[in-house]
């Protein structure tokens, strides 16, 4: 099974802090995972990220595990969760895993 994980900073691209509370940020997530993906595993974390810019911030951040959804529907959830969040990047890590729903 293919597992992806998105990294999601929460500092606003252009402002460079956090715009959107955690708690928001959870529920617009959630909402776009239920539409493009059928689900995701979401924790709350801390990322370092460097802006195309140079700066360096320290971020809350979005773990998010998806597990046995196809290419395509986890790049259009990353698509709206950019816009939603206002986001420059978000990271994309693919798998293959030894996992089952049982």
């Amino acid at each position: 099974m293919t597992k992806h994980t998105l990294y999601i900073g929460l500092y606003d691209k252009e402002s460079k802090r956090q715009e959107i509370t955690t708690v928001d940020a959870f529920k617009v997530v959630a909402n776009i995972f239920r539409g493009t993906t059928g689900g995701a595993t979401i924790t709350e974390a801390v990322g370092v990220y460097t802006y195309d810019d140079g700066e360096i911030v320290i971020e809350p951040s979005l773990r998010c595990e998806i597990f046995g959804a196809d290419l395509e529907s986890v790049c259009a959830a990353i698509l709206q969760i950019k816009t939603a969040l206002n986001q420059e990047k978000i990271a994309l890590e693919e798998a293959e895993v030894n996992s089952k729903y049982v």
